[in-house]
């Protein structure tokens, strides 16, 4: 994929940072408000949301749920998206501890603090609060990153996500810095919720085949940590609640190849429950089951070479 044209990337990148001042400037309702109404905007002018949602809600629901309710679904799943950009600028207030009265913390007992550990999420909720909210209560946690295009962003949206308890690695990046940090003592923040490019096994995710990344599982493996399923869904007041899930349960048979397939599931089954618990606040228009060929070729080799 080409990248955008220099002149797009500038204005995209001044229009989103004109976007997060001005919500920081905003008290948080009126905040949440401009971010509704715009994702609201993007609902019925963008089809391609309104295309894949529908398609996703499908195969994930089938017949058990209303196209009545699969709409209200995908909308509020949009929404959710408008509050997430419309309160990440409140990032450093946040870690800063205050705000207080935005979310609540439960089951923070269940993380053993005195080692390293992964914490698993999905685009659910604010994934973008998951760590500073945890850094208020003393969890350090160094989180993988995508780039953007355009440096600027990168530095600014960098920027806000940084703070004491928080660190950023970049994706193609992260696995010597995040081991080191691991070994510190750190915890590493994934969102493996997403169809990957690569590094993927084949899993089942409500119900319907997929593929699902890797990545917690070798890390866990590698650095000898555990993973912790975690969430910062958001309650009918606005409140949001960070939550710690007990650590997973990891098949370790000395089968590399079965022991990836299992736990990668067993992480996906954790992504799902997840979602079921809040369906509204994932990201329902990404292509969560988009076929790999490349995968699927990739996955049969090693299945044939560890056969012979």
């Amino acid at each position: 994929m080409g990248r955008r044209n220099p002149l797009l990337q500038g204005f995209l990148t001044r229009l989103s940072v004109g976007f997060c001042r001005l919500t920081v400037l905003l008290p948080l309702p009126a905040a949440r408000a401009l971010g509704a109404g715009i994702a609201k905007l993007a609902y019925y002018a963008v089809p391609r949301i309104r295309r894949i949602g529908m398609a996703n809600l499908d195969l994930a629901y089938g017949d058990t749920l209303s196209r009545a309710e699969k709409t209200a679904i995908l909308k509020e799943s949009v929404r959710n998206l408008g509050l997430v950009a419309a309160e990440f600028g409140r990032i450093p207030q946040l870690a800063g501890g205050t705000m207080e009265h935005a979310f609540r913390v439960r089951g923070a007992e269940n993380v053993d603090r005195a080692r390293g550990g992964i914490f698993m999420g999905g685009h659910l909720g604010n994934w973008e609060w998951l760590a500073p909210a945890g850094g208020t209560v003393g969890i350090n946690t160094v989180i993988i990153v995508r780039g953007f295009d355009d440096p600027r962003m990168d530095l600014f949206v960098d920027t806000v996500r940084k703070g004491e308890h928080v660190e950023t690695v970049e994706k193609n990046a992260a696995t010597g810095p995040m081991l080191h940090k691991l070994r510190e003592g750190w915890m590493a923040g994934i969102l493996a919720d997403q169809n990957p490019r690569e590094n993927g096994v084949p899993v089942r995710f409500f119900g319907a085949p997929t593929w699902a990344t890797v990545g917690p599982v070798l890390i866990a493996k590698r650095a000898k940590v555990p993973i912790y399923p975690v969430s910062m869904a958001r309650d009918g007041a606005g409140v949001y609640t960070l939550e710690f899930r007990p650590a997973l349960e990891l098949q370790a048979t000395g089968d590399l190849l079965a022991d990836l397939a299992v736990n990668t599931q067993r992480c996906q089954d954790a992504i799902e429950a997840m979602v079921r618990e809040h369906p509204g606040q994932w990201l329902w228009f990404h292509r969560r089951w988009r076929s790999r060929e490349r995968l699927e070729r990739e996955w049969q080799e090693r299945k044939a070479r560890r056969e012979t």
